[in-house]
């Protein structure tokens, strides 16, 4: 649509490379122009339909979630792409080190380099297969060894295949054994992903900790906070101001709490719901060395969060509601 594609070159020229990749390494077959004007559209239309429904019934919560509901819409629409090609990279380097070892025993039994890497494209190697057999049909129509390996990380958002690939080629630029170092580099991945499997288990308990705070800690006390203030505001209300004398001349009033309850609770929400952002951010940082694994956690600890909020305020509001 034209409309996608005005809106589209009106980004900034930095975000619209960034979609493209995006895109690319999720491996989603539609335009960024579509995407990105669908994204847009909608997220202006939803923020115009709850602003309008918020105005005719007159309800300020609706005016907030005008702003709040259009966010988290375009926030999903961009970490999709970010979340799936996030876990077609970690797919594709857990079965890296079987397709390299593939390819060095397809070489040793006397099969050419094209050969080798056309017949190791595998169903079971998931994204890793396209890339494998497009690298072997390079090779076949005259492209060299070196160029036609580089090419295999273009569409794989993947550091490790882009290091392994880089020693590949350096390797065969020295005259080194395209077997060995197959062999060679295989091994050292697998070395690498147990070292790092041993660093999660360590750090575990740093993880859980961060997820206790964010979704069970911070609402529970929230929940607790919220009645007591209202329980305060409420008695303070219904008490008479009273005045005694402090040192024989000076006064001490006693006033009630003035605290808008709606504001409160939206601030509380508000807090929580950033609290569950960076809490799941340092998750996946914790977990998986990148701020993007963690955004998987998000809308879990979100949800976890505003659900044990919510329960606590009802369990408190149950067994304490009848005493005061």
């Amino acid at each position: 649509m034209r409309l996608y594609e005005a809106l589209f070159r009106m980004t900034p020229n930095g975000y619209r490379k960034w979609i493209k990749k995006m895109l690319n390494y999720a491996d989603f077959m539609i335009l960024p122009e579509n995407y990105v004007g669908f994204s847009i559209i909608y997220g202006v239309l939803l923020f115009v339909t709850l602003l309008l429904t918020g105005l005719i019934i007159h309800m300020k919560f609706f005016v907030l979630i005008a702003f709040f509901v259009p966010a988290v819409f375009e926030a999903f629409m961009h970490a999709v792409p970010i979340v799936i090609a996030d876990s077609r990279a970690k797919f594709m380097e857990e079965i890296l080190p079987d397709a390299l070892n593939l390819i060095s025993s397809n070489i040793r039994s006397g099969l050419t380099p094209d050969q080798a890497l056309l017949l190791s494209a595998r169903p079971e190697f998931g994204p890793l297969e396209k890339q494998i057999r497009r690298s072997a049909k390079l090779m076949l129509s005259g492209e060299s060894i070196e160029d036609a390996v580089q090419t295999i990380p273009e569409n794989i958002y993947s550091k490790t295949l882009k290091r392994t690939v880089d020693l590949l080629v350096e390797g065969i630029a020295k005259g080194g054994s395209l077997a060995n170092l197959l062999d060679g580099l295989a091994n050292d991945i697998r070395q690498t992903r147990i070292l790092k499997k041993e660093v999660q288990a360590f750090v575990m308990m740093y993880a859980i900790f961060i997820f206790f705070a964010a979704g069970i800690g911070a609402p529970l006390l929230y929940g607790i906070s919220s009645y007591l203030v209202e329980t305060m505001q409420k008695v303070g209300s219904t008490t008479p101001v009273q005045r005694t004398f402090t040192g024989g001349s000076r006064f001490m009033t006693f006033q009630a709490i003035q605290i808008n309850q709606e504001f409160m609770r939206m601030y509380m929400l508000a807090s929580l719901g950033i609290t569950s952002f960076f809490g799941a951010l340092l998750i996946g940082l914790i977990q998986g060395g990148s701020e993007k694994a963690g955004l998987k956690y998000i809308p879990v600890l979100a949800l976890l969060s505003v659900s044990i909020y919510f329960l606590s305020r009802f369990i408190v509001i149950s067994a304490l509601g009848t005493i005061i």
